[in-house]
């Protein structure tokens, strides 16, 4: 599984309108993607229902880019595949 590419997809979901290409992972979610506090809420959501992970408020708000969401899922999921 490509987490990068769920995790694109996903955006891809709350911000119809974005231009794929900047979709890369050191693109800010702010700054580069225009996604605001309600985008990102509707992205853990997205992401969550897609992968059936619970992403806590408190660690979404250490995501600042792209790159921070895929680590942040690929930890969960090797802690999923370990318990």
């Amino acid at each position: 599984m490509d987490v990068f590419e769920l995790v694109k997809k996903a955006i891809l979901k709350v911000e119809p309108g974005l231009d794929e290409s900047k979709i890369i992972p050191a693109a800010m979610l702010k700054e580069d993607l225009d996604l605001d506090s309600l985008d990102r809420v509707e992205l853990a959501l997205a992401l969550e229902d897609e992968l059936g992970l619970y992403l806590q408020d408190e660690e979404m708000g250490d995501i600042f880019t792209v790159g921070d969401i895929v680590a942040l899922i690929e930890s969960k999921l090797k802690v999923e595949k370990k318990g």
